[in-house]
């Protein structure tokens, strides 16, 4: 009898003990699972201000810039997890972020490695029209991935590769700029209704609002790819 009550006293010992593990357990996936961290990668390396405004002003919570070169910004955040599918199409379409993607290990790696690896990126803007809004960006390999906004023939992101000879005819308009020398915005601001244009190229971006008096080798650069866009009937 003695023998039965210790191996009862003993059971329920382990019983207990396994029911606290699973308790702490599924109290601590419950307490991980309430947020989610999201990567924001910002349009304007300039505007971080604004675009931390907009997270806390939407009761999100914005931890910390994880990328902070000086055309390359991107914040780590926290949304409810109930809500991470919400969060993750309203911030993509605040035109405020460039990418808005589920952190992971592989998140900030892939982010940089699209940084390092862009030939330019362009990004144009709304104005009170029909102005057409996209940002585009064209790869050291020839690779293109564009994103459609407003205005456009296609909304929504399209990949697609330049041939060798675009490529190279891109690279060429390229090479005769200047970039490096350029200011950094080229805007009269006695006209408000215009888009901007915004080029980045060799780490510096350059703001486009009048080309009146941007120098002719850029100007032709930015029509070549407009024509490239034209071609692949992604602008009209």
């Amino acid at each position: 009898m003695k023998y039965f009550l210790l191996m009862f006293f003993l059971i329920a010992v382990n019983c207990n003990q396994l029911k606290k593990t699973i308790n702490n357990t599924a109290t601590k996936e419950t307490v991980m699972k309430t947020e989610e961290e999201l990567v924001v990668v910002l349009k304007n390396a300039n505007n971080v201000a604004d675009a931390k405004a907009l997270i806390e002003n939407s009761g999100l919570t914005w931890e910390t810039l994880v990328i902070n070169d000086k055309t390359l910004k991107a914040a780590l955040i926290k949304v409810p997890v109930q809500k991470k599918t919400f969060w993750l199409e309203r911030l993509k379409t605040s035109n405020v972020f460039s990418s808005v993607v589920v952190n992971s290990e592989e998140t900030i790696k892939k982010i940089k490695y699209i940084a390092k690896n862009t030939f330019v990126k362009i990004r144009r803007t709304h104005c009170r029209g029909i102005c057409p809004v996209f940002d585009v960006l064209f790869f050291n390999d020839g690779k293109v991935t564009f994103n459609g906004i407003e205005h456009v023939p296609f909304k929504g992101k399209k990949d697609f590769t330049l041939t060798k000879k675009q490529f190279q005819e891109l690279k060429n308009y390229f090479s005769k700029t200047t970039f490096n020398l350029y200011p950094i915005s080229y805007i009269d601001r006695s006209v408000a209704d215009l888009p901007s244009t915004i080029i980045t190229h060799q780490n510096k971006e350059i703001k486009i609002k009048r080309w009146k008096n941007v120098p002719k080798e850029l100007v032709l650069a930015n029509a070549y790819l407009d024509k490239i866009l034209k071609q692949e009937k992604l602008l009209e």
